[in-house]
């Protein structure tokens, strides 16, 4: 069972140049079972997809948890979006 834990945003090198966002998730069984009944609908189109855009794949395959619990992990440049 996949249950929704308190979710926790890091903040890397906070005020420097090479500053990042970095989100912790964890796998999810019924998540991973649906994208697997996906990908052999679509006869692998959809693993395709989710090998193009990983932030998709992690996203769809895992629940949001805290970084200290994470088994996956997204980091994001901050550069740009002040």
């Amino acid at each position: 069972f996949c249950s929704m834990e308190k979710e926790d945003l890091k903040v890397l090198n906070k005020g420097e140049e090479e500053e990042m966002e970095l989100q912790g998730y964890r796998l999810c069984r019924w998540r991973l079972a649906l994208v697997g009944l996906g990908v052999l609908c679509t006869g692998g189109f959809l693993l395709l997809v989710l090998y193009w855009m990983p932030e998709w794949c992690v996203k769809s395959t895992c629940t949001r948890t805290t970084a200290r619990d994470a088994e996956v992990v997204l980091m994001r440049s901050t550069v740009g979006s002040k």
